[in-house]
């Protein structure tokens, strides 16, 4: 009788442990948290988005950006929504990731919104810091160089790119290009995309994306691919508050098509906004208030297959 009570209960822990392992998340026996495995052993998705993480990313008032991890899925940044800009961070460890904690590199005006470089080795984030005391607090690009120690102290991104006044998310290429948002006087609506070429040692002065991209209304918030075949971004129509995706690929002559809506199963009828893509290109992180506060979704890349087909088609 013993025998079988042992091993109703071991089939018991088993069909307990079973699923749970599947996407490598456990509860020890104090009950705390292991996650293993890329992306925080999280399930990946399919062409319907899903909430990421939401076992561990639950912030009380949301996010404010999505979430990137490093080339070698070891490390993963993020934003929530605070009064002071502040980052999350976590490491796998010996397989394990650890407990998300906050990094600012030591600005007192906070640090938020991270991209990573192609390669890994710079952290990039937005900072309210002046350059020098007195200077005027707003929004500009700095970064972090990777290190034996972790990562360097904070350096401001070249002048000729905090001239221009910038908000919210950006992206690199991996040739160093980097797509950002500008507020500089002369832009189509209140924000445009820019692009500044990366020459192999500094920045040329940023262009604007053109009219096939940039609108009347806002475009923000860039996630270039790699290769720089598509942009996705974040645009505001003129007239309204409501914040949809859009998508644009490149041309075999340089030139960038009509920018469509990435469809209706990415933009509801709440805002859908800030993209960022996987270093490996399969998936696609993006902020969402469908539900109400601003949560972090992913979803299958290849929805972006089939959007170029139609792009080119049309």
């Amino acid at each position: 009788m013993k025998t079988k009570k042992s091993i109703f209960l071991l089939i018991v822990l088993l069909i307990n442990i079973v699923p749970a392992k599947a996407q490598d998340v456990e509860l020890n026996s104090k009950d705390k948290m292991i996650l293993k495995g890329d992306y925080f052993g999280q399930k990946t998705p399919d062409n319907s988005p899903k909430l990421f993480a939401p076992e561990i990313l639950n912030a009380e008032a949301g996010y404010h950006s999505t979430i990137v991890f490093s080339p070698d899925l070891t490390e993963a940044y993020w934003s929530p929504m605070e009064r002071m800009p502040c980052m999350m961070h976590s490491k796998r460890t010996d397989g394990i990731w650890t407990t998300p904690e906050k990094i600012d590199f030591g600005l007192k005006m906070g640090a938020g919104e991270p991209a990573f470089s192609y390669n890994g080795e710079k952290l990039y984030f937005l900072s309210d810091q002046p350059p020098v005391p007195g200077d005027l607090e707003r929004e500009r690009i700095w970064f972090v160089d990777r290190n034996d120690d972790g990562w360097s102290e904070p350096k401001l991104i070249d002048e000729i790119i905090f001239k221009h006044p910038t908000h919210w998310t950006f992206s690199f290429a991996a040739n160093g290009n980097l797509y950002f948002t500008s507020e500089i006087n002369g832009v189509r609506g209140e924000q445009d995309i820019y692009l500044a070429q990366f020459d192999g040692e500094k920045y040329l002065e940023p262009v604007d994306l053109g009219e096939m991209i940039n609108t009347d209304g806002k475009e923000l918030a860039p996630c270039i691919a790699p290769d720089e075949s598509f942009i996705v971004f974040t645009r505001v129509g003129a007239g309204t508050k409501k914040a949809d995706l859009y998508i644009s690929f490149k041309k075999d002559d340089g030139n960038w098509t009509k920018a469509i809506e990435i469809g209706s199963s990415i933009n509801t009828e709440k805002n859908d906004l800030c993209a960022s893509r996987t270093h490996d290109g399969k998936n696609l992180f993006f902020l969402s208030q469908r539900e109400g506060l601003s949560r972090i979704y992913w979803v299958s890349s290849k929805i972006i297959e089939e959007l170029k087909q139609k792009s080119f088609k049309d």
